[in-house]
């Protein structure tokens, strides 16, 4: 089973498209979304999950990739609801502000999904520094689009980690609860860290 944010090699006309064409419009999309009306909202939302399957992503990968904003999503409507039952603050149980806000963090989950997906790490890295490169005149010694490649990278590595340690805990009858969470989440950090260090020591090798 594929981590979350893994990129997906394929042959599809999204995997074709230029990475720096893809980074611009993962930009975008939030941007779109925050200064436009949320009909534009609810458009992209019925767009990303087609560019999925002209991209070939599996629907289940797709719909796995959306689980983390589900918390964010259910804290968002607890606090509506308890705001109208304790304070009677709100006029609706849920309030527009907020189904707007879970609308526009499911759309920019789902382009961060299929950016990942179709859109290997080399190719991120490579038409980064390729924009670095146009806007220094080729006098840049390409640290700025390096980093910016580990950052979009952290992403997928954070969820490969944790996808690994599950497997673990899963195979040693390891059951769901606090106790999950409390056992693995030290230990996500701890790897990541450990990656950290070592992708750190790498490009200082490679310097």
């Amino acid at each position: 089973m594929n981590s979350l944010f893994s990129y997906t090699a394929s042959d599809s006309i999204i995997h074709r498209t230029p990475a720096g064409l893809k980074i611009l419009l993962l930009f975008c999309v939030p941007v779109t979304v925050l200064l436009c009306p949320i009909e534009v909202c609810l458009v992209l939302i019925a767009v990303f999950p087609i560019l999925a399957l002209v991209g070939k992503i599996r629907l289940l990968d797709f719909l796995r990739d959306l689980r983390p904003i589900v918390i964010y999503c259910l804290m968002i409507v607890s606090i509506d609801v308890l705001s109208y039952l304790l304070f009677h603050r709100n006029d609706e149980i849920v309030t527009q502000r907020s189904l707007h806000t879970i609308l526009r963090l499911l759309c920019a989950i789902e382009a961060t999904s299929v950016f990942f997906r179709t859109t290997s790490t080399y190719e991120t890295g490579s038409a980064l520094q390729t924009v670095e490169r146009v806007l220094t005149f080729g006098k840049s010694r390409l640290v700025l689009s390096g980093i910016f490649s580990l950052f979009l990278g952290f992403l997928p590595q954070i969820f490969a980690t944790w996808s690994s340690l599950d497997l673990a805990y899963r195979a040693r009858g390891g059951k769901k609860g606090i106790s999950k969470a409390l056992t693995l989440f030290p230990l996500l950090i701890t790897m990541s860290m450990k990656k950290a260090t070592t992708t750190y020591l790498a490009l200082l090798n490679r310097s």
